[in-house]
């Protein structure tokens, strides 16, 4: 005698005994009655032959399936085994009132395996079937919304997670877990969710079942893993009670990557062969996302250093033609001194003290624009930050016989970053002293209150050689200089991303041959209060 228990529909908790010969299953059966109005009056058959029982399907409308697997001739039974008529889920359990699950002690059923497998290749696609057409068309349908969420997933970890959401969506589970293959061939967790709250340090993942995954390639279905003659020395499928999973590989275009892992203990639950094609399709699908974000990144970093390595290379020919210069300067300096020449001396010192404010400039303008940085907001004068810059360069401006041309208008004083402010209105400055020629250049430096606006306008204009409009939108990148071997390409990225900082706008204006304005608008209402304003330039 054979114990039935009814997991799933109407009549869920009935315990069904079936004696020695033949049981048939069904809404107008005698020994196995059932009220499902989706099962068949004779559905399926119980079948003892030589101490071994089977079932077989009735020629019922909905099909008999024996663990997720669809009935279409006689198949044997073994303890814990699940059959669903209709939508009515049973349990074929033990003999003489024994529990209905099998136990570690049954070995000797571990010979009896119920598995499917579905090999993880360029042909697992998810193909309808007689049985289950309109739900693979439904598995299509998610497969293409997972290839459409996951191109625009650029992070392993996003991919990961967002990738075992949507299976989750799909799949129910008690636990779901996506695992990559590291180095040393270590499984490493990237993903996971659980229904009921363990240790986090604890995953319940059978290794030999990962094994038997990877080693082959293909996705296996396990409707009861303490059962697998396979799986039988896995400790962790007996101590968890893993009894219904679905283990799919990650595969890549050339080995496999991971394994994505499902599984059950509840018994209402068991797994489809659809399902596991579709986890298939899944691990496939997510194997060649999961190299292009790999890709991506690599090429990212390979990037980032070439980026790296290019802007060493700017810097260190940029400062050490600046050394050079400075090194000469002090020849002439260290001679004129040993000679007791003043003379000489006070005519070096300038090359020295000019190259020495370059290198100076270079070091302030690749921190201002390699770092971020909270601008200290003080409330200050503009006109007073101005006559610093103008004080730091007048040397030069003699040294080259140009004008400097100052008009301030009266101002109020508004908020600003008094320190970075400097720097940025001192490479105008120092770019219009470059662009300008000497004994004929003039350059004007003004400042302004648009009391409509409330706006402070600061302007340096120049009569230099002008730029030329195809540079105009090239100007405002780092290491981007017209002026050959003289700039490092930094000045005007730092005074752009200076101005930002506090809210402005700087606008430039450039005709060849004729000079260059650029016009810097500063709000002049605090940042707490200021509403509307956008950064840009």
């Amino acid at each position: 005698m054979v114990l039935v228990e009814v997991i799933q529909g109407p009549d869920k908790g009935r315990v069904f005994q079936v004696g020695d010969g033949d049981a048939v299953i069904g809404r107008q059966s005698e020994s196995f009655p059932l009220s499902d109005g989706t099962v068949s009056r004779r559905h399926a058959r119980l079948v003892e032959r030589d101490r071994v029982w089977m079932i077989e399907d009735a020629g019922s409308v909905n099909g008999t399936f024996l663990n997720g697997v669809r009935v279409n001739k006689s198949a044997r039974l073994h303890l814990g085994d699940q059959i669903r008529c209709g939508t009515t889920l049973l349990v074929f359990g033990g003999s003489g009132g024994k529990q209905a699950a099998p136990t570690m002690d049954e070995g000797k059923f571990l010979d009896a395996a119920i598995m499917a497998q579905v090999p993880a290749n360029d042909e697992s696609v998810v193909i309808p079937t007689p049985e289950a057409g309109a739900e693979a068309i439904g598995n299509l349908r998610i497969l293409y919304n997972l290839m459409t969420e996951s191109a625009s997933v650029f992070n392993v970890d996003q991919l990961m997670q967002r990738t075992l959401d949507k299976i989750c969506d799909v799949v129910p589970a008690d636990r779901a877990y996506i695992l990559l293959i590291g180095e040393d061939d270590q499984i490493i967790p990237k993903a996971s969710r659980v229904k009921t709250e363990s240790d986090p340090d604890q995953i319940p993942i059978s290794r030999t079942i990962i094994n038997e995954v990877i080693r082959n390639q293909v996705g296996v279905l396990s409707s009861n893993a303490m059962r697998d003659k396979r799986f039988s020395r896995g400790k962790s499928v007996h101590a968890f009670g893993i009894r219904s999973a679905l283990i799919a590989p990650i595969k890549g275009r050339e080995k496999v990557l991971g394994v994505i892992h499902v599984d059950s203990s509840v018994a209402e639950q068991t797994y489809s062969t659809e399902q596991l094609r579709l986890l298939t399709a899944i691990g496939c699908q997510t194997g060649l996302a999961l190299e292009n974000v790999r890709l991506y990144e690599s090429a990212v970093k390979s990037e980032r250093l070439a980026a790296v390595g290019e802007t060493v290379a700017l810097l260190s020919h940029h400062i050490k033609n600046i050394l050079q210069a400075l090194g000469g300067g002090t020849e002439v300096v260290e001679m004129a001194l040993r000679q007791s020449d003043l003379v000489k001396a006070n005519k070096a010192w300038p090359i020295v003290r000019r190259n020495l404010d370059r290198v100076n400039n270079v070091i302030l303008n690749m921190l201002a624009y390699s770092t971020a940085r909270k601008p200290l907001m003080e409330t200050v004068n503009i006109n007073y930050i101005l006559n610093e810059c103008v004080e730091t360069i007048t040397a030069q401006i003699d040294e080259k016989h140009v004008a400097l041309v100052t008009d301030f208008a009266d101002l109020p004083p508004i908020p600003a970053d008094a320190s970075g402010l400097n720097q940025a209105v001192l490479n105008l400055l120092t770019n219009a002293l470059d662009a300008v020629a000497p004994k004929t250049g003039k350059i004007t430096l003004s400042s302004s209150f648009d009391t409509m606006n409330r706006q402070v306008i600061i302007k340096v204009s120049d009569n230099g050689v002008g730029i030329e409009p195809a540079e105009l939108k090239k100007i405002w990148e780092p290491f981007h200089s017209t002026k050959g071997q003289k700039g490092s390409g930094l000045g005007l990225a730092v005074t752009g991303k200076v101005v930002e900082e506090q809210r402005g706008k700087i606008d430039v204006q450039s005709e060849v041959g004729k000079g260059t304005t650029f016009t810097i608008r500063l709000p002049a209402t605090p940042v707490s209060t200021a509403s509307g304003d956008t950064l840009r330039r």
